[in-house]
């Protein structure tokens, strides 16, 4: 493989409405589309869209690291073939510190996504095809994934009427972001909304819970011993990332599943397969470096009999592709994913597999799937499954300058 020309554009996707988290709340999501151009012109493509306020590196840094890669990845003396692996290897020890993966995982994931893109696309099938081949897995992909519904709303009349919405577009999973108010967080308000969105979607479908690391131990003891009254599915994150200890005695509690998110971060998922901290991971891909490195990850948390929920960092389309690549390589059919957050989005780089009746269809086509206009040009497109009210004037994407490194022509 020979890279010809390397290019990086900004970008910047308003919400459709800001998502309230125990972190903050999320009213943009902005990053860099990143392309990788071979020999034959066929172009690579991957997604750094980072998320400070959940743990993934600073904009600014993922920008320096995403330069510094693209920088080193063209081959300008047009030398012999070189693998993936040497490609990989050599963009990795252009990255300051031991584990770059770990301190820039959304620029390192991107840059990976992109060659394995065009690693898939060389051989003429999908990246989901692929990476079922790089897991060692048999058989083919998942055709098709079903996904969650994320539901918002800051009081109970609010998560009644999104989860009226979700119930019917064909959605039978629901999650919940808990813990919302960074200056006067309530169990009790908490509590009421959990009723109101089990009351509305009744008793059959499913409901998830994610605190964020909203809770002390001590509170989360309690909140799950309230919550269990409503059939809860898992609680994502109850305590701080650190807090292994704490993340593992509620889960032995058995009072209701507990998932570990945050706690997976630059590198963390080793010290939680290690003790045991959860029986369930949430896997963001852009989080934890790239498709190859979660690849591993999987390949251990399965031998340990963890229980894998894709999900992603409300990206564009060519991060959630990536992710549903992921799962579709290594999901089993039973399992329902956080990967149905387009419509979270007031618009989009360009398209891919929509979200229909609350499932995804995988893409077959060679590579990653997503139709995009020239990665050198700019471009606005409406986010497909977005519903952009009149007075939203600004809910459009916005497109940064683009870096070209070598010669796209």
């Amino acid at each position: 493989m020979r890279i010809r020309c390397a290019g990086l554009r900004a970008f910047s996707l308003p919400l459709v409405k800001p998502l309230a988290t125990a972190h903050g709340p999320i009213t943009r999501r902005e990053g860099w589309l990143v392309a990788l151009m071979d020999e034959a012109g066929r172009v690579g493509l991957g997604e750094a869209t980072p998320l400070p306020a959940f743990g993934t590196e600073e904009g600014i840094c993922a920008q320096r690291a995403l330069e510094r890669m693209a920088e080193g990845i063209v081959d300008r003396e047009a030398c012999e073939d070189r693998s993936l692996e040497s490609i990989l290897r050599s963009v990795v020890r252009r990255m300051p510190g031991s584990h770059p993966s770990a301190t820039t995982p959304c620029a390192i994931g991107a840059m990976q996504a992109a060659l394995c893109d065009l690693a898939a696309q060389r051989t003429g099938r999908s990246l989901a095809s692929w990476l079922r081949d790089r897991s060692g897995a048999s058989g083919g992909p998942l055709p098709r994934l079903r996904v969650q519904a994320l539901v918002g709303g800051a009081d109970p009349r609010q998560v009644e009427g999104a989860a009226r919405k979700a119930r019917v577009q064909g959605f039978s999973v629901f999650k919940l972001k808990l813990g919302i108010s960074r200056t006067r967080r309530s169990l009790g308000a908490d509590l009421e909304r959990v009723a109101a969105l089990r009351s509305e979607i009744g008793p059959s479908a499913r409901i998830r819970l994610d605190a964020n690391e909203a809770w002390s131990r001590h509170e989360a003891e309690s909140a799950l011993a309230r919550l269990a009254a409503f059939d809860v599915d898992y609680v994502e994150q109850p305590v701080h990332r650190f807090d292994l200890s704490g993340l593992k005695a509620l889960d032995e509690a058995d009072v209701i599943p507990v998932a570990a998110d945050e706690a997976l971060l630059r590198g963390g998922w080793q010290a939680c397969l290690e003790t045991r901290a959860a029986r369930i991971f949430i896997l963001k891909p852009a989080a934890l470096g790239g498709p190859l490195d979660v690849l591993e990850l999987v390949r251990r948390a399965r031998g340990e009999g963890i229980r894998i929920v894709w999900s992603n960092l409300i990206e564009g389309v060519v991060g959630r592709s990536v992710a549903v690549a992921l799962a579709a390589a290594t999901a089993t059919r039973e399992e329902v994913h956080g990967l149905g957050t387009a419509g979270l989005l007031a618009g989009d780089l360009g398209e891919g597999a929509r979200t229909r009746s609350g499932s995804i269809e995988v893409a077959t086509v060679p590579g990653l799937g997503c139709r995009l206009p020239s990665p050198w040009q700019a471009a606005t497109v409406a986010a497909p499954d977005a519903a952009v009210t009149p007075e939203a004037g600004d809910r459009i994407v916005s497109w940064g300058p683009v870096r070209i490194f070598g010669t796209p022509s």
